[in-house]
C-alpha cells in the first residue's frame, strides 16, 4: 500500500510538472510570436521581469524563465535569449555564480554573444575562476563590439586581481596584448603593475610602452611612480608634445601643486618655446592655488626670466594680473601701462582691461570702473570684451533711471555681437523694455517682436512674453506647430540601423543599460538618418535613460528646439521629461513647491543624471551637499549610513525638494529669489535682496554679483516656464 501511494505521489508530481512546461512552452511561443510580427509588442511582457528584478524578487524569475528553459531548451530569438541572461544575473546577484553559468553560456548560444560573455566573464571572477576569466576576455576582444567593454574590463582587471599568483597571472595577459596597449596599458594602474612586474620578471619593455603610465597618470601617486619608473635615456628623447601631454593631462586631473614641483624637473635642457609654455603652465598652477606670494618673490627675484625664458612682455602681463589676484590695483595699472606702451598691439590687453574694471567695480569704485570700461571701448571697440563693457555700462544708467544713455551703449553693443551668440537676446529684451520706458512704444514693440520671433525660447524671450501677455498655458498660438514628423516615422531606416535598435532593446530590457547608451552615442558619432536618431530618442525615453536623452537632444536636436514654438511635439517632451513624476509630485506637494519648478531645479542641476557628483561633492540628481543631505534626512528621521544613499533618486528628490520648500517659504515663493538661494545659498540671497530690495524679479538677476548663480537662474527659470507650457492643459 506504501508503495502504491508514493507511487501516486510520483506520478502526481510528474503530471504537475509536465503540466507547468507545457504551461511555460505555450507563454514562450505565444510571445514568440508577437516578437515575429513587432518586436515592440515583447515591451509590455517583458517589463514586467524588469520590474520584478529591480525589486529585487529574483525567486520568481527563477521559477518562471526557468521552467521556459526546461520547456524549450534551444535558441530560438531574443525573449529566449534575454530569459537566459536574466536567469544568470538574478542566480549572481544570489552569489551562485556556479549556477548562472550555466544559463549565461546557453544565452551565449542566442543572438549577441558578446554580451553573455562579458557576464560569463564576471560570473567565472565570481566564482574565483580568474584564468578563465582572462580567457574570456580574451576571447571578447576578438568580438565587433569588444571596445564598448574596455572601460569595465579594465575595472575587473583593478579590481579582483590582488595577491601575488593572480598579479602574475594578470601580467601574462597584458603581455599577450601589449600590442594594443589602448586595451589596458593607458590604464595608470595597470601599467604600473605590468611594469612592477616586468621588472621583477627581468623583462624587457620598449620604450613606448614605459612611458603610458607617464603620459596618462590617473592621480597624484600614479604620476609620482610613472616619473620615476622611466629611464634617464626615455626622458632625454621625450618630443615636446609628450611633455605638452604629460602636463595637460594632470591639469585635467587638477594636480596643480604637483605641478609647481614638478615643472621645474620637465624644463631642463628644453628650448625656449617649450620653457616658456611649461612655465606659463607653472605660473598658472600657483595661481590656481592662490600661491601669490610665492609666484611674486619668484618673479621679483629674476627667476621666471633667467630659469623658464620669460619674455619681458609676458612678465608684464603676469605681474599685472598678480597685482589684480592680490587686490593692488594701483600696482596693476602701472604694469598694465607699461605692456601697453612696449607692446601696443599686445592680445592680452583687452583681458586686462577688462579685469581691472570688474575688480574696481567689486570694490565699489566707480569713476576708475568707468575709466576702464571707457578704455575698453574705445580702444578696441569690435573685441568680444566690449560687449561686456557696453553692457556693463549700459546697466549702470538703467539703475540710475538714464535711459538715453543706456540705450546708447545697448545699441552699440548690440552692433558688435556676433549673429549666434547667446547675448543677442539680453540685448534685444533691455533694448525693447529702455524704449518702453521712453514712450518708444514702436521700437519697443519692433524689438520685442524680434525677440519673439527668433529667440522665443530663450530665458529673455519667455520673460519678456509673460510680461507682455503672449505666454499663456492655453493660448492657442503655443499650439502652431511645425510638426517635422516626416524623419520620425522609421520608414527611412536601414537594415542595419533596425538591426542596432533590435540590439539596444535588448540590452535595456536586460538592464545592461550603460552597455545599450554608450553604444547609441558612439553610432550617433557617425553618419546615419534623422530617423535613425529619432527612433534612439524614442528608445531612451521609453526606457527611461533621461541623462542621455539629454546629450542626444542637445547634440542633434537643438537647433530645431529653436526654430519651433513650445508646444505638443514629442520632441519637447524628450528635450524636458518628468522622470519618477509620480513621486516628483507627490513629495513636492507636501513640500509646498510647484512639481514643474522641482524637475526644472532637476534639468538644470543634473540633467537628470542620478549618480551626479559635483567637484563641490553635491551629490545625485538635484545635487544636495552632503550637509544639507544630512540635515534634511534628520529632519525626516532617515537614518543614513553611507553618504552613496543620498544618490538613491526618490530618496534625493525627497530631500530636495523639501530643501527647496523651505527656501521657497522664505522669499514668499518668489521664482527667481527661491532658484538663487538654492544655488548660492538663502544667507547670500537675504543679503542681495537688502542690497537691491528696489529692483524688480527680472532687474534683480541682473545685479546678481555671482556669475554662476546669475546664469543658474535664468536656466531654472526658461525650463520652468517651457514645462509649463508643455504640460499645462
Amino acid at each position: 500500500m506504501q508503495d502504491h501511494h508514493l507511487n501516486e505521489h510520483f506520478s502526481l508530481n510528474l503530471l504537475l510538472r509536465m503540466l507547468n512546461l507545457i504551461k511555460a512552452a505555450l507563454v514562450f511561443l505565444g510571445i514568440l510570436s508577437l516578437s515575429t510580427s513587432n518586436s515592440l509588442a515583447l515591451a509590455p511582457e517583458w517589463k514586467v521581469y524588469r520590474d520584478v528584478f529591480e525589486k529585487g524578487d529574483c525567486a520568481r524569475i527563477i521559477r518562471e524563465l526557468g521552467a521556459i528553459q526546461q520547456a524549450v531548451p534551444e535558441p530560438h530569438g531574443d525573449f529566449w535569449s534575454k530569459s537566459m541572461m536574466f536567469l544568470g544575473k538574478c542566480l549572481l546577484k544570489e552569489n551562485q555564480p556556479e549556477k548562472a553559468k550555466k544559463f549565461i553560456l546557453l544565452a551565449a548560444k542566442g543572438v549577441h554573444s558578446d554580451v553573455a560573455l562579458f557576464h560569463l566573464i564576471q560570473a567565472n571572477i565570481k566564482s574565483g575562476e580568474k584564468s578563465e576569466a582572462l580567457e574570456n576576455i580574451s576571447q571578447l576582444l576578438q568580438q565587433p563590439k569588444h571596445v564598448f567593454y574596455l572601460a569595465r574590463i579594465r575595472n575587473l582587471l583593478r579590481e579582483n586581481f590582488n595577491s601575488g599568483d593572480e598579479r602574475k597571472m594578470l601580467f601574462h595577459f597584458l603581455s599577450q596584448h601589449r600590442e594594443h596597449p589602448e586595451f589596458f596599458l593607458h590604464d595608470a594602474k595597470l601599467h604600473q603593475l605590468f611594469i612592477t612586474q616586468s621588472d621583477l620578471f627581468k623583462q624587457p619593455v620598449n620604450k613606448k610602452i614605459r612611458l603610458l603610465g607617464w603620459l596618462y597618470p590617473e592621480d597624484e601617486t600614479t604620476a609620482k611612480l610613472s616619473h620615476k619608473s622611466i629611464w634617464p635615456t626615455d626622458f632625454k628623447d621625450l618630443t615636446p608634445e609628450q611633455i605638452k601631454l604629460r602636463v595637460q593631462n594632470l591639469k585635467k586631473l587638477n594636480l596643480h601643486p604637483y605641478l609647481i614641483s614638478h615643472l621645474p624637473r620637465l624644463v631642463e635642457d628644453q628650448d625656449a618655446g617649450l620653457r616658456q609654455w611649461l612655465g606659463n603652465s607653472w605660473i598658472d598652477a600657483h595661481f590656481r592655488t592662490k600661491q601669490y606670494q610665492s609666484i611674486y618673490t619668484k618673479i621679483k627675484e629674476g627667476e621666471l626670466g633667467k630659469d623658464w625664458g620669460m619674455s619681458a612682455k609676458n612678465l608684464l602681463y603676469w605681474k599685472a594680473l598678480l597685482k589684480i589676484k592680490r587686490r593692488k590695483l594701483d600696482e596693476a595699472v602701472r604694469y598694465v601701462e607699461r605692456l601697453k606702451k612696449i607692446d601696443p598691439k599686445n592680445s592680452r590687453l583687452p583681458f586686462l582691461y577688462l579685469s581691472l574694471a570688474k575688480n574696481f567695480k567689486s570694490r565699489r569704485k566707480p569713476e576708475p570702473t568707468h575709466e576702464w570700461w571707457t578704455r575698453l571701448i574705445k580702444e578696441y571697440p569690435k573685441h568680444r570684451h566690449t560687449i561686456t563693457a557696453h553692457w556693463e555700462e549700459a546697466w549702470k544708467y538703467y539703475s540710475r533711471n538714464q535711459f538715453y544713455s543706456s540705450l546708447k551703449h545697448l545699441d552699440a553693443g548690440f552692433a558688435i555681437i556676433p549673429k549666434y551668440s547667446k547675448k543677442r537676446p539680453q540685448f534685444i529684451y533691455w533694448r525693447a523694455k529702455t524704449h518702453g520706458l521712453l514712450k518708444h512704444q514702436q521700437e519697443s514693440d519692433q524689438l520685442y517682436g524680434e525677440l519673439f520671433t527668433k529667440y522665443s525660447n530663450t530665458y529673455y524671450g519667455l520673460r519678456g512674453m509673460l510680461e507682455q501677455g503672449k505666454l499663456e498655458a492655453d493660448s492657442d498660438s503655443m499650439k502652431n506647430l511645425v510638426k517635422k514628423t516626416g524623419h520620425r516615422s522609421g520608414q527611412n531606416l536601414t537594415d542595419s540601423e533596425k538591426i542596432l535598435l533590435n540590439r539596444w532593446e535588448f540590452l535595456f530590457d536586460i538592464l545592461d543599460n550603460q552597455q545599450a547608451e554608450e553604444e547609441m552615442l558612439n553610432a550617433l558619432k557617425k553618419d546615419h538618418s534623422k530617423s535613425f536618431s529619432w527612433k534612439i530618442c524614442e528608445l531612451l525615453n521609453r526606457f527611461e535613460a533621461f541623462h542621455t536623452l539629454q546629450k542626444v537632444i542637445a547634440n542633434h536636436y537643438i537647433y530645431e528646439l529653436y526654430d519651433q514654438e513650445i508646444g505638443e511635439d514629442p520632441l519637447w517632451e524628450f528635450a524636458f521629461p518628468r522622470p519618477y513624476w509620480d513621486h516628483v509630485r507627490e513629495v513636492s506637494s507636501k513640500a509646498g513647491i510647484d512639481p514643474y519648478f522641482a524637475l526644472a531645479i532637476m534639468r538644470e542641476e543634473s540633467h537628470f543624471n542620478p549618480n551626479a557628483i559635483s567637484r563641490s561633492e553635491a551629490m545625485g540628481l538635484m545635487q544636495l551637499m552632503p550637509a544639507t543631505a544630512k540635515e534634511q534626512a534628520g529632519r525626516h528621521k532617515i537614518k543614513v549610513n553611507d553618504l552613496k544613499q543620498f544618490f538613491e533618486p526618490r530618496l534625493n528628490t525627497l530631500l530636495g525638494t523639501h530643501y527647496l520648500g523651505r527656501i521657497a517659504s522664505r522669499f514668499n515663493d518668489e521664482l527667481v529669489y527661491t532658484a538663487g538661494g538654492y544655488n548660492a545659498g538663502p544667507t547670500n540671497m537675504k543679503r542681495w535682496l537688502k542690497t537691491y530690495n528696489s529692483a524688480s524679479p527680472e532687474e534683480f538677476v541682473e545685479h546678481i554679483p555671482f556669475q554662476e548663480t546669475k546664469d543658474y537662474v535664468k536656466r531654472v527659470y526658461r525650463s520652468y516656464q517651457i514645462y509649463l507650457q508643455i504640460y499645462s492643459s
